[in-house]
């Protein structure tokens, strides 16, 4: 009975190539998406009305790289595309807390995608500590008014701000 069962199984595990038994390996290593499935992706935001205007606060010195940076963000946002501001991004561009596994330019394109649409950023202040750029910027919109801190290097390429908050939700079942 055992030689019966074995000999089909002998002739196929012969029969089929490598490369079909290494994709089969790696479809079901992932358990989690194998009985779940993979999650869906989130929709990204109804675009806003209108492109968020761009100033400097009087007594301010302009920072062009600054002012063109926060024009390319708001007609990001606008058009619900973030992927041409990943060019803007420095190669040293970090997310605090970012878990493991994530990529901070994919949640600052997310970010751009989903974040409600404000309708002003205003330049507050722009200090400059060796190549560095600090740049307070208010964020105005519909029903607040926030204040966020963008870090620049010295070709204007982002490298870290508080324009986004990362949050992680876990969905599992009861464990």
């Amino acid at each position: 009975m055992k030689i019966s069962i074995l000999a089909p199984l002998l002739l196929l595990s012969a029969a089929v190539p490598a490369a079909v038994v290494s994709a089969a390996h790696r479809q079901v290593a992932d358990l989690k998406s194998f009985f779940h499935g993979d999650a869906a992706a989130q929709p990204k935001a109804a675009p806003p009305a209108v492109t968020a205007t761009v100033a400097t606060a009087p007594g301010v010195t302009a920072d062009p790289q600054v002012e063109d940076f926060l024009r390319a963000f708001a007609a990001a946002i606008k058009a619900r595309d973030g992927a041409p501001m990943t060019a803007r991004l420095s190669p040293q561009y970090s997310v605090p807390d970012l878990p493991e596994g994530f990529k901070a330019s994919d949640i600052f394109v997310m970010g751009i995608e989903r974040t409600p649409g404000p309708e002003a950023f205003t330049i507050q202040s722009v200090e400059l500590k060796g190549t560095v750029r600090t740049a307070k910027v208010e964020i105005r919109y519909a029903t607040k008014t926030v204040v966020k801190t963008l870090r620049f290097d010295a070709a204007g390429k982002l490298l870290a701000s508080d324009l986004f908050k990362m949050t992680v939700q876990e969905h599992g079942h009861g464990v």
